[in-house]
């Protein structure tokens, strides 16, 4: 038997419950027990029945009516096992939406990070030498700043614009939750995820070539072994152009734009500027131009099949910002059928284009395109609820959705109920956003929560280059790890995990395993999106 539990806290109003998985019924009872064990609260304790996502028996334990803030954990009378210790408080979830968003200053390419803010996981400036412009071998001054994506030490347009598409959001439907970081900005006026993300801002500016087009990616020809960032000097390359990258730039300058402009006057106009050379580029280009690694490249790729979503999201933005009518028209005839408009990812970024045209000034965009993305937000929403009441663990995502970077789709499923909640006033979809929360701290199968420094059983060997690397037994706090993969494909988690084995179980908590641990920028930044609303 063993109890499931989220081991960072439950919010006092919210429904509450532990996944008990035990192949027979229980014979005696489950008590909530305070921290210093002077109170004991039995239990209300309902069978599942066998859950599709781990094919454990299960039961659940609801304990939704302790409203009492405090320290708790749950245990069975007999044979005494009992859960990972929790909170119940008001805002659990203020902690791991501060590391989830500081972890990206530990991401920061091209500067120093010094021990006063990074403490003991500083080191030195990185990836700060000249550049060979791939298209013509021309050698180029250094191109610092930026994050480095993930586990690797790459640099990549639409993954980093992606993440900041991410924060700024979360900045604008929720700005009272974003909290200091503690960053060297900090104190400037300005509020330090805005800090943060002008950090990979300026470097997108960077790599914007003279006709309005904007590169790929900024990188290696290969990943480089384990090593800290400032021993990684192998030559860097600014490979060519994509219209996917163009179009995610000139979307999220836009979008950056309309943001920044009551902290720095100046810098909004540079920002909008760019963003309307890369739109003015596309208009001239329509034609999707893809990304293929070149000879010898062997770096992330990024690619896409198509561009129209990204071109949605910018020509929603830039016409948020400028009102140009030809944006509107260019807009209308791309949200079709056919095109996804609720998803926040790297690869599908249409509900981007949604939170611009839902949460715009009223009027700005015609009712009928506002209608057809709020329709896509309840709809699938809608289809959430049902997968959520239908399996054990209470995941609103889908069965099949577990493949790499699955913690990505769980916080963008809940991303879309947040947005449907904000839409229809409805609870039932941020209670069901709120149960992918639970899994992600902790209530899952293997008890681990996915976000480092959060919670009892917090992995602690993602695949990252410098964590990996810089002789500190903890990883830095506030990574999100990938997470489960029904079909890994590096060699530790291959040999770990036997083929056919439930999905909630396809996590390898080990530095080698890429496809079920490593990080991400674009997972942790939509991970921060939600965790603000909560927070």
């Amino acid at each position: 038997m063993k109890i499931h539990v989220n081991q960072v806290g439950y919010r006092t109003g919210s429904p509450k419950y532990a996944m008990i998985a035990s192949p027979e019924k229980p014979q005696g009872a489950f008590y909530l027990v305070n921290a210093d064990e002077t109170t004991r609260v039995e239990l209300t304790v309902s069978k599942f029945g066998k859950d599709s996502y781990s094919e454990d028996t299960l039961w659940i334990a609801d304990f939704s009516q302790v409203k009492t803030e405090g320290r708790y954990f749950i245990e069975y009378y007999s044979c005494n096992p009992r859960s990972e210790t929790f909170e119940i408080s008001s805002n659990p979830f203020a902690s791991p939406l501060h590391d989830i968003l500081r972890m990206f200053y530990y991401m920061r390419c091209g500067m120093e990070l010094t021990e006063e803010f990074a403490g003991p996981y500083h080191h030195k400036s990185c990836h700060d030498g000249s550049v060979i412009r791939y298209t013509d071998g021309a050698v180029l001054p250094p191109i610092t700043g930026g994050w480095h994506d993930a586990g690797d030490y790459g640099r990549y347009v639409s993954p980093g614009a992606v993440a900041v598409g991410h924060l700024l959001y979360a900045f604008e439907l929720f700005p009272a939750k974003c909290p200091a970081l503690n960053l060297p900005e900090s104190g400037n006026g300005v509020p330090d995820i805005l800090n943060e993300c002008r950090f990979e801002l300026e470097w997108l500016l960077k790599v914007q070539f003279e006709d309005g087009s904007v590169s790929h990616k900024l990188t290696t020809e290969r990943f480089s072994d384990f090593m800290m960032p400032e021993e990684d000097t192998a030559q860097l390359y600014l490979y060519q152009m994509s219209s996917m990258a163009t179009a995610d730039f000139a979307a999220v300058c836009a979008l950056a734009s309309r943001i920044y402009e009551p902290y720095d006057v100046a810098f909004a106009a540079t920002l909008k500027e760019a963003a309307l050379r890369a739109r003015d580029y596309l208009y001239e280009h329509p034609e999707h131009t893809g990304y293929r690694n070149p000879p010898g490249n062997m770096t992330g790729w990024y690619g896409d099949r198509s561009d129209s979503d990204e071109r949605m999201w910018m020509l929603a933005e830039t016409y948020r910002l400028t009102k140009d009518p030809k944006d509107l028209d260019e807009l209308k005839k791309l949200v079709t059928d056919d095109i996804d408009k609720t998803t926040l990812g790297w690869f599908l970024v249409g509900g981007f284009a949604g939170l611009c045209i839902l949460f715009a000034p009223p009027e700005l965009f015609p009712d009928e395109l506002t209608e057809k993305f709020r329709k896509a937000f309840l709809e699938r929403s809608d289809k959430l609820l049902a997968i959520s009441s239908q399996n054990g663990y209470r995941m609103a995502m889908p069965l099949d959705a577990f493949g790499w970077g699955s913690n990505m789709t769980v916080m963008d499923c809940s991303a879309a109920l947040i947005v449907s909640t904000l839409l229809s006033g409805n609870p039932a979809y941020a209670i069901a956003a709120e149960e992918n929360v639970h899994y992600l701290l902790g209530r899952n199968p293997l008890d681990r929560s996915y976000v480092t420094g959060q919670g009892a059983g917090a992995f602690k060997n993602p695949h990252n280059r410098p964590t990996a690397s810089d002789g500190i037994d903890d990883p830095y706090p506030g990574l999100v790890s990938g997470g489960a993969n029904a079909h890994p494909v590096d060699e530790p988690a291959k040999a770990a995990i036997p083929v056919g084995t439930p999905p909630l179980y396809c996590h390898l908590d080990d530095i080698g395993s890429f496809s079920t641990n490593e990080i991400a920028i674009y997972w942790n930044s939509i991970t921060a999106f939600v965790f603000a609303y909560f927070a």
